[in-house]
Formats: C-alpha cells, structure tokens, sequence
C-alpha cells in the first residue's frame, strides 16, 4: 500500500478498481497497520 513517496500509504478508491465499501475498509486497515509499522521503525531508529 505504500505509494512512491516514503512514508505515504494508499487505499480504497484511490487504488484504482471497483469502487467497494469492503475494498475500502480492508485496505484502509492494512494501509494503517504498514503505516504503524513505519511509523515504529523510524522512533525504534
């Protein structure tokens, strides 16, 4: 979910494809966990 820009993470309709409810919130969930894992590893440095 990553996007080209380190650090910025991407879901739901601006992902491209089916515009879902459900698409939306599973990647919003899994964009928000990598970005808790980023967020982690830059303060455990």
């Amino acid at each position: 979910m990553e996007t080209n820009i380190k650090g910025m993470y991407a879901c739901g309709d601006c992902t491209g494809g089916l515009f879902q409810i459900s698409k939306a919130v599973y990647e919003g969930t899994k964009a928000g966990m990598q970005a808790i894992q980023y967020i982690r590893g830059i303060k455990n440095g």
